[in-house]
């Protein structure tokens, strides 16, 4: 038997979308300052997505050894 729901496990894509809006608000003038905090907003944006990933996967564990 065959699951065909979508798995969705992380953020989608639109709240990545919003999230990386939100954080991209206030743009700075000078290049290498944009240059970080784009790489900030990127950091940020995975680590908050592997919290949703951690999260998602937390709940659907059981805490019996050798389960996947």
């Amino acid at each position: 038997m065959s699951d065909d729901r979508p798995y969705n496990c992380g953020l989608s894509r639109r709240e990545l979308e919003r999230e990386c809006a939100w954080l991209m608000r206030h743009l700075p003038d000078d290049p290498d300052r944009l240059a970080k905090l784009i790489a900030q907003v990127i950091v940020t944006l995975i680590d908050k997505n592997n919290a949703a990933i951690a999260r998602h996967q937390a709940r659907d564990d059981d805490h019996k050894p050798g389960a996947p």
